[in-house]
């Protein structure tokens, strides 16, 4: 109610101003010099009526409205306070008026146009409506107006332009609401999908972490059988080497390797008609057998003294 009251004061303020230039309500504002030090510039005028325009004598001062044309060709107010120097009744009445500082106005003033006389002034009270009888003055009202209405009734205003949004973009803001919905859940579904992807890279780089574990024992077996394959083939590298160093000194020492040879016994004949035939004797070498390899010094050694009474053994001629 209070914020009705106060918008409605200020309309019939504004109102008042502009009505009061026009010179339609039975005061007006004092604007000018012209009539000075009788009408104060600033002051507000009180308008007394009068009844019978053949009352006003010359020395008074009445108040009219100037017409639109001789308004607009002698660029004056609209409504004019002037003292009266001259009365004319043929053809028909009229008033000649001018200023106390200026001349005589270039016009006869007709009784309709005449509003009354001047009464009583309140100074400086005609000053708000002598700016809003200018063009700032009138844009002025009007924002002023407004911001004010603004302020008491936003909430108001503020629920109606949402009701007329509604009612015109609602159909707009239903489909932006569903392919905000629709943008939602391809936002989930890609955020699982990228939570499994992240898990299965997580496991994924563990079991690449424990085969690395299992790849290096792997690597340590490899690399002790590739040194013990090389420990293997040194040995055996050595031993053929001995083996050859042996079999070199067997064949160019053959005269130690002879033995002597040894008579054997006589064999018992008994006489026969004939003559015996000579039996013939022939030393049959036994071949030699491989014996087992070894990289051991004393095992070299007994193979050697072993080769040596073989031969010792079964080498020689019979008689």
């Amino acid at each position: 109610m209070k914020r009705a009251i106060g918008l409605i004061l200020a309309v019939i303020a504004c109102a008042v101003a502009f009505l009061s230039v026009r010179g339609t309500l039975p005061f007006m504002p004092i604007y000018g010099s012209s009539m000075e030090p009788t009408l104060h510039s600033g002051s507000l005028m009180m308008i007394q009526p009068i009844n019978n325009p053949n009352e006003i004598k010359v020395g008074d001062i009445i108040v009219y409205n100037v017409p639109a044309a001789i308004r607009s060709f002698y660029n004056y107010p609209a409504t004019v306070s002037h003292r009266v120097v001259s009365i004319s009744k043929v053809p028909s009445l009229g008033f000649r008026t001018k200023g106390d500082n200026t001349g005589e106005d270039p016009f006869t003033i007709r009784p309709n146009d005449i509003r009354g006389t001047v009464g009583k002034q309140i100074p400086f009270l005609g000053l708000p409506l002598l700016f809003f009888q200018s063009k700032q003055g009138m844009i002025f009202a009007i924002i002023a107006i407004a911001l004010l209405g603004i302020f008491l009734y936003g909430r108001e205003l503020a629920q109606g332009g949402s009701w007329i949004h509604k009612g015109i973009f609602s159909p707009v803001i239903s489909e932006e609401k569903r392919a905000n919905r629709m943008i939602s859940k391809k936002i989930e579904v890609t955020e699982q999908k990228m939570d499994a992807t992240e898990q299965a890279l997580v496991q994924f780089s563990a079991a690449v972490a424990e085969y690395a574990k299992h790849l290096a024992s792997h690597t340590s077996a490899i690399q002790g059988l590739s040194e013990a394959s090389h420990e293997l083939k040194n040995g055996a590298a050595e031993q053929n080497r001995v083996l050859a160093a042996i079999m070199d000194n067997i064949t160019n020492n053959p005269a130690k390797s002879a033995a002597p040879a040894v008579k054997p016994e006589a064999p018992v004949y008994q006489p026969t008609s004939a003559p015996a035939a000579k039996k013939q004797y022939k030393t049959i070498e036994k071949p030699r057998t491989a014996e087992p390899k070894s990289t051991e010094p004393n095992y070299h050694k007994a193979l050697a003294k072993g080769i040596t009474s073989y031969n010792l053994k079964h080498s020689g001629t019979p008689e």
